[in-house]
């Protein structure tokens, strides 16, 4: 990091920082690849702080402190589109928007190091000039990652199995009914663990074990930290051509590999588990069809995990000029994989049904850029305070759910998270 430290450190001191039009100035450097940056990330005080390794590529980025803010994703993309410099963030899942200019990025991809370091013209120029040279200092903060292994209690749970189950049968009612078509309930478990839980370490060993997965992590502030695996895309883009999926329909994936291909020609042959991934698709589609020039819908696949196995269909379609990001955002976001159909109804009855607020589960976080953006879905995740961590998991509820089945499914989800705390058998 020396290399980057000195070479930043001589385009700062050169640089006037005179009194001039808002505008962003953006320091670069690069140096060959160092392996994780989570490390780095654990050594850093500076907040908020944003970590997402990417699915399908060999691209990471860590990041902290901000420059500039923007309470839109609309305001955020005019930013990019004006700027083309990378701006952090996401929506919730009720759609509140946080998107933001960090003061220092480091991204890793293609064997290289690239950091960059963002200084504002339209703040004072002896403030903004110390503060380019004290996240330079950060460069050569670094804090080994530790074991996170230990026990676990459970504190509190928004749902236990006969709450859940009341939950699903109240759903499956309305779905005969008419009411709606799908539902995704979803559930909330706090744990207590001995020691504090670090959520850099934490995430470190969910990248060992949680493969095929985007990892994230996004602390606005030292006290709570919102991380997870997610397996889902809510979409990519480049330039004007975007992918996104339907990820809906779940089996069950174990160390028994045979067992594991019993599992997934069963799901491949279920009509429930197909028309709950057709549901999202048509929704996705129907969603993008004012934005889009065309939509390819791909044949039926799997993405299988470490605990579970999911029904997949991708998804590609061409944009209108000049939709973007945030036509897309607000198009998909939330998607019927984690929400439901209708969508307005199925969140009445979440709102009506769930005793908490979902904040940034099954919301989106992601970059965008001005030719090319990325995003994912904020599930399989959790909130780390302290020693305490919160667990959400969720299920996608169709007519002939069995509430047991889907109690069983949600315990999966979240074991693929809490087994990373606790030993083998506990």
């Amino acid at each position: 990091m020396e290399q980057l430290q000195h070479a930043l450190s001589e385009q700062v001191k050169t640089h006037p920082f005179t009194p001039q039009s808002p505008t962003i100035t953006a320091f670069r450097a690069e140096m060959p690849a160092v392996g994780s940056l989570l490390p780095w990330l654990k050594g850093q005080t500076m907040f908020p702080q944003y970590y997402l390794n990417f699915r399908d590529s060999a691209r990471c980025i860590a990041a902290i402190g901000k420059v500039r803010s923007f309470s839109s994703e609309i305001s955020a993309q005019e930013f990019v589109r004006q700027t083309d410099l990378l701006v952090v963030g996401g929506l919730t899942f009720d759609k509140r928007a946080t998107f933001w200019l960090p003061r220092m990025v480091l991204e890793q991809t293609d064997n290289k190091l690239y950091a960059t370091l963002y200084a504002d013209g339209a703040q004072n120029p002896q403030s903004e000039r110390q503060a380019a040279l004290d996240a330079i200092k950060t460069l050569s903060n670094s804090t080994a990652l530790s074991p996170v292994r230990q026990p676990l209690r459970i504190d509190t749970q928004k749902a236990d199995e006969n709450r859940w189950c009341a939950w699903v049968k109240k759903a499956v009612d309305a779905i005969e009914r008419g009411d709606f078509t799908k539902v995704v309930l979803a559930n909330e478990t706090g744990f207590v663990a001995s020691n504090p839980i670090d959520g850099k370490d934490f995430l470190a060993e969910s990248e060992k074990q949680n493969t095929g997965c985007y990892h994230f992590l996004y602390a606005e502030n030292p006290q709570r930290t919102f991380v997870g695996s997610t397996p889902e895309r809510l979409f990519a883009r480049h330039n004007g051509s975007i992918q996104t999926e339907a990820l809906a329909g779940t089996a069950a994936m174990s160390e028994d590999p045979i067992q594991n291909q019993r599992e997934a020609a069963w799901l491949l042959s279920d009509p429930k588990n197909d028309n709950e991934n057709l549901l999202v698709v048509q929704d996705i589609c129907d969603n993008l069809a004012n934005y889009v020039r065309r939509l390819d819908v791909g044949e039926v696949g799997l993405k299988q995990l470490r605990r579970v196995q999911h029904l997949r269909r991708r998804i590609q379609a061409e944009l209108k000029p000049p939709f973007s990001d945030a036509a897309c955002l607000q198009a998909i976001h939330p998607t019927a994989a984690v929400s439901g159909l209708p969508q307005k109804k199925a969140l009445d009855f979440l709102k009506n049904t769930e005793n908490f607020d979902r904040t940034w589960y099954a919301g989106t976080l992601g970059v965008m850029t001005k030719n090319h953006s990325e995003f994912c879905v904020t599930i399989r995740s959790a909130f780390i305070e302290s020693n305490k961590i919160r667990v959400f998991a969720g299920a996608g509820i169709v007519a002939g759910s069995v509430p047991l089945l889907e109690w069983r499914e949600i315990e999966r989800k979240a074991s693929g998270l809490l087994t990373l705390l606790t030993h083998h058998g506990e």
